[in-house]
């Protein structure tokens, strides 16, 4: 009897000693009160990423758990990567990444589902491979052709524009600008003219702006998918005395650091979506996804029946969630739309 009961013990022992293993390495879904998602965003600079995280903490408080950002002060792909290996080490149970470069942050992020991470993109998406679904804002194309839609009608149809993005890695962007090109195309007497990029860095896109009106003289018009660099450019434009109208401006960017520039008639038009929605949904799509109440597969979905944002949310044919379609700023919406 006595061997027996060493026998069962050294057996218990062993059990628990891998059971511990197991949850080191292995975690299993996160109780609600424990879950967080990590959200590693371009640049912590960036007011955007803070509404993207107001949205994400609403969800919290209806579902369980914690958001937080994680991102450098100045965007960087180096640096995302290093980050999401520290979350990966730390067996964060998800990750939702806004990837600076689609192709660099792709090792990092394998890295950290074979750790037991499940890994998302929003905002952002990365190369296909790295990730099974991403939370997207509105459809690249209805991104692009509003922003054409609208310049081309204040430009009256005719002149010379050029194109201030971010980054030249930045797959969002570089997805909108090619649908922009694209609906441009309907305006035969607009012609594009140049494009370049400040890395999100507002005296970068400020010095680009003031060169783009040396170089063309008879520039007519700016679009500018890119935030904060979008301020950035009109402030620029005022400072050569071509805004308030003399280059028409549109672009994209967050209200709080670019209405003014609305207001004052050196912005024709900017619009974004929600970021606060963004962020919302990305939580909900993440949770359950850890909880494997989705499995991040083509025709998943998951219905929120109450709450800020009730509705159902699908992962579409292509690998994505759309959360909404662009939006307008004017002077009567701006109270309502505060971030």
């Amino acid at each position: 009897m006595g061997r027996k009961l060493k026998l069962f013990g050294a057996i218990a022992v062993a059990t628990v000693a891998a059971a511990s293993l197991s949850t080191r390495f292995w975690p299993h879904p996160a109780a609600a009160a424990n879950f967080e998602l990590a959200m590693v965003i371009k640049e912590t600079t960036n007011p955007y990423y803070n509404a993207t995280l107001k949205g994400a903490q609403i969800a919290a408080g209806e579902i369980g758990g914690t958001a937080k950002n994680y991102g450098p002060t100045q965007s960087s792909a180096q640096a995302q990567i290093e980050i999401i290996n520290n979350l990966a080490d730390r067996h964060i149970p998800a990750i939702a990444v806004a990837p600076s470069d689609p192709n660099a942050v792709v090792p990092a992020m394998k890295r950290a589902q074979r750790l037991g991470a499940k890994v998302i993109t929003y905002d952002a998406d990365s190369a296909a491979d790295g990730r099974p679904f991403f939370v997207n804002q509105a459809t690249t194309q209805s991104v692009g052709s509003f922003a054409a839609d609208k310049l081309a009608a204040v430009m009256g149809g005719k002149g010379k524009v050029a194109v201030v993005s971010a980054q030249p890695t930045a797959a969002n962007q570089n997805a909108w600008i090619a649908a922009f090109r694209a609906e441009m195309k309907k305006h035969p007497d607009i012609q594009i003219v140049d494009e370049v990029y400040g890395y999100d860095n507002e005296q970068k896109a400020f010095d680009l702006t003031v060169a783009l009106t040396t170089k063309h003289p008879d520039l007519g018009g700016i679009y500018a998918p890119t935030c904060p660099g979008l301020p950035a450019v009109a402030r620029a434009l005022e400072s050569v005395n071509k805004g308030h109208g003399t280059i028409k401006l549109v672009g994209l960017c967050v209200p709080s650091i670019t209405a003014k520039y609305m207001l004052d008639g050196t912005i024709q038009v900017f619009y974004l979506w929600d970021p606060v929605k963004l962020g919302y949904v990305t939580f909900y799509a993440a949770k359950y996804f850890a909880e494997g109440k989705i499995h991040g597969k083509p025709g998943d979905s998951f219905t929120i029946t109450s709450g800020k944002w009730p509705g159902t949310y699908t992962i579409q044919p292509n690998h994505e969630i759309v959360t909404g379609a662009p939006l307008q700023f004017t002077a009567a919406n701006l109270k309502e739309n505060q971030y």
